[in-house]
Order: C-alpha cells, then sequence, then structure tokens
C-alpha cells in the first residue's frame, strides 16, 4: 500500500496567498493594459482609447519598474517611492524634450519604455541583504 502525504499538496487557503495572487494578477492586467497603450500610440491609429492608454502606459510603466526594483521596501514605501519616481521620470523626460524642441508622442512612449525597461534589468539584480544570509547561516557549534 503506498503512504498518503500528511501535508495538503493543493494549493495553501490562507489569506496572503490570495491577497499575493490578487496582486500578481492585476500586475499582470496593468502591464497588459499599458503594452496595448504603447502599441497604439506607437501606431498613428485614429481610436478613442489612444489618449487614455498612452497616459496609462507613462503613468505604469515606470511604476510598475520601480516597484519591481524596490521590492526589497514595504509595501507603502514602495507604492509612494514609484509613484514619486513616475512622477520624476515623466517630468525630466517632458522637460528635456521640450528643451530640445523634439517633443512628440512617439519620442515620450519610447523614451519612458527604455527608461522602464533599464530600471526593470537594475530591479533583476538585487541581491539579498545581509540580514538575509545571517538567518540562513548555521551555527555549527549546536
Amino acid at each position: 500500500m503506498a503512504s498518503r502525504p500528511t501535508t495538503p499538496s493543493g494549493p495553501r487557503h490562507d489569506g496572503s496567498s490570495a491577497r499575493e495572487d490578487l496582486a500578481a494578477a492585476l500586475s499582470g492586467a496593468a502591464l497588459t493594459v499599458s503594452v496595448v497603450g504603447a502599441a497604439i500610440a506607437w501606431i498613428p491609429l485614429d481610436s478613442p482609447l489612444r489618449a487614455p492608454l498612452a497616459l496609462f502606459f507613462l503613468i505604469a510603466a515606470p511604476a510598475e519598474a520601480l516597484a519591481f526594483a524596490l521590492r526589497r521596501l514595504e509595501p507603502l514605501t514602495r507604492a509612494v517611492a514609484s509613484f514619486s519616481g513616475t512622477v520624476l521620470i515623466n517630468l525630466v523626460i517632458a522637460e528635456t524634450m521640450a528643451i530640445i524642441e523634439v517633443r512628440s508622442v512617439r519620442g515620450e512612449i519610447m523614451a519612458v519604455a527604455v527608461i522602464s525597461f533599464l530600471l526593470f534589468l537594475t530591479g533583476t539584480g538585487v541581491k539579498r541583504s545581509a540580514t538575509d544570509r545571517s538567518r540562513m547561516v548555521k551555527n555549527p557549534k549546536t
């Protein structure tokens, strides 16, 4: 006879996993909508959704990249820093393009996409902090 495992093999049924799943699903949906917004703004397509989705991309792309790069922070701190960074990124891009007199929607979309991608890449290199490593070290004397 085969023995049955004592721990359940299905999904966890605590509230934290449901919240994490919902947050991941909402983040994926926001990413999808922002990519569609960037694509519609990049392609000269006359659509009533072009302006709102392009604006959503200009806000959501840097916010998601910053939230990913700052994922070691507490949630409220990460949200405030992501929103502040998003405003800063968009203002710097708009000012720079206005100063050099090449302001265009396609240029701004491209600049935000490149900066967001670079922020995302910096977030992939985040290592564990010293406190995380110290918890993993076992005392050889015990």
